[in-house]
């Protein structure tokens, strides 16, 4: 296997190298468990909205005044509590995860960059469940909801990287023109969920029927994430024409499929189904275009790994 070096490390390119070690083996399982996780949390965080069960349990840190399980709270609260609970799920997948990176080596000394993500991940957790009580005592402020979603997918694209170098998979080398591509194909997409996150706010499924909205025009604020998300498919098709790289092909396949799915729902207005759908979506091409940069749009020397 091919093996790049920059400043004396050993650099892989998007390949993988010896993973014998049984430390690398399991921060590798912890880390993906940890993504997959936070990827869940986009679809219990979509249920809960749907389902108008974002008030299933009216208020924060407890379920109810009374209670911290939603007793007497029907359907609406178990869906909501049970939303709760996967926070409790994440917090033991991210310190498995800490402690594994804690345990990995390279040349005998500890990852320093594999701890940190793992550290930022974990933090966001914590950070994740005091959105989520702002978000019931605020009566599910439309942009306090948003925010939590912004955090997931900031979540998923850290969880990525530290997937891939868990892995000890390094960036692939790439022209300039093809870093500036692929980063503006990555950050377009970032702005492509936020604008989606807009549309969602200002949409029907509130979460509770007394919930309030943005106040923008739906319509338009859709009509502007499909302008913004049909750009961002031309750019991305540009750095794929630049790079070749698969990794940007998969980007190009799933936001077609993800706009297929967003046209559906809305000229079919707006079914549960379909839009859950649709935030499974999210939560993938999060993982997606996270894999394309960390890939693609970073430099080689940023990743150091033990060569075979």
């Amino acid at each position: 296997m091919d093996v790049l070096t920059t400043g004396g490390s050993s650099v892989a390119p998007d390949s993988t190298v010896d993973r014998g070690d049984k430390g690398w083996k399991t921060l590798t399982a912890w880390s993906i468990a940890s993504l997959v996780g936070n990827m869940a949390l986009i679809l219990t965080g979509a249920l809960v909205r749907l389902t108008k069960s974002g008030l299933g349990c009216p208020t924060w840190p407890k379920c109810t005044d009374e209670s911290f399980i939603p007793v007497g709270m029907g359907l609406h609260g178990a869906i909501e509590f049970g939303n709760r609970l996967l926070t409790f799920l994440l917090v033991a997948l991210a310190i498995g995860t800490f402690i594994a990176a804690l345990w990995v080596r390279h040349n005998g000394q500890r990852r320093p960059d594999i701890v940190r993500l793992s550290v930022i991940a974990a933090l966001g957790i914590p950070a994740q469940a005091i959105i989520g009580g702002i978000t019931v005592l605020t009566q599910l402020n439309p942009y306090v909801v948003g925010l939590h979603l912004v955090v997931s997918v900031a979540l998923i694209v850290i969880l990525t990287l530290l997937v891939r170098r868990a892995r000890r998979i390094g960036p692939r080398p790439a022209t300039p023109l093809g870093r500036r591509l692929v980063t503006a194909s990555f950050w377009l997409m970032m702005v492509v969920i936020v604008l989606g996150v807009l549309v969602t706010g200002s949409a029907p499924h509130a979460g509770d029927d007394a919930a309030i909205r943005t106040g923008f025009d739906v319509e338009t604020v859709a009509k502007i994430h499909a302008w913004v998300l049909w750009a961002t498919l031309a750019v991305t098709a540009a750095a794929w024409w630049v790079t070749r790289a698969r990794q940007v092909g998969w980007l190009i396949i799933a936001s077609l499929f993800q706009g297929l799915v967003g046209y559906l729902q809305y000229f079919n207005g707006l079914p549960i189904w379909i839009v859950a759908f649709h935030m499974i979506g999210v939560a993938v091409i999060a993982a997606i275009a996270g894999n394309m940069y960390w890939a693609l749009g970073t430099r080689p020397r940023e990743h150091v790994v033990t060569s075979p």
